[in-house]
């Protein structure tokens, strides 16, 4: 087993919640770079969002390793559409196989069960019903795991069930959330240190985390940054 990463930096490419200065959409893409890798979780909705962003943001998408989606609605890989125009036959790690992707030149991989991508980054597997398939990323840090997910269908405590089942104790978890009820959070916040809920989670929820884990909660939106392990 290995020690983990010992630094992982968080780029919020897009989110529900916009920011000055930046385009914004209904989706979620977030940039992961640590000194082994540059790994991109999903890619929002639009290709021009993540082209604008990326290159407001400095930073230079043609540059990363691989691509990881967690499901197959388009709020999640649209996106891909420019990834596709840079950086032709990048590999995208999927549930479930969506053609269009080939078609714009990249390089599908269907995951199919818990998996090491590459050192300390796993794939849960997909999880879910035959309806919809999604998988979520587990990183290894050193004394640091963060869960990073998408739209959570699979339910959210289910998820970092299988995390927490996978590596221990969860430094943070991250994204969507699907509107969860307060049973779900309360059980996600006994397994992990830090709670950033976005894209569709929900004001609900995130009004519930501020208010009861306010210790807990990470405030994230379109353009935000966050270098882990957190304070």
């Amino acid at each position: 087993m290995t020690d983990g990463i010992k630094r992982l930096k968080i780029t919020v490419m897009n989110d529900n919640e916009p920011s000055e200065g930046l385009k914004n959409d209904w989706g979620w893409s977030v940039l992961l770079e640590s000194d082994e890798w540059k790994i991109l979780f999903d890619a929002d909705t639009r290709s021009d969002v993540i082209e604008y962003n990326s290159k407001h943001l400095g930073i230079n998408l043609a540059g990363i390793d691989f691509a990881f989606l967690s499901h197959s609605h388009h709020d999640h890989y649209g996106g891909f559409e420019y990834l596709g125009s840079i950086r032709k036959g990048l590999k995208v790690y999927m549930p479930e196989r969506i053609r269009i992707l080939e078609s714009w030149g990249l390089d599908p991989v269907i995951v199919d069960d818990e998996k090491e991508l590459v050192n300390n980054v796993y794939s849960t597997g997909p999880m879910g019903s035959m309806f919809i398939r999604e998988h979520a990323m587990v990183i290894r840090g050193n004394g640091f795991n963060v869960l990073i997910v998408g739209c959570s269908h699979p339910g959210i405590d289910k998820i970092a069930s299988k995390a927490y089942g996978m590596l221990g104790r969860i430094h943070l978890i991250i994204g969507g959330f699907h509107g969860p009820s307060e049973r779900q959070i309360d059980y996600i916040a006994q397994i992990s240190d830090h709670i950033s809920p976005a894209h569709c989670s929900g004001d609900s929820a995130k009004n519930y985390v501020m208010r009861k884990y306010s210790e807990k909660y990470v405030m994230v939106k379109t353009g935000s940054i966050l270098e882990l392990p957190l304070k």
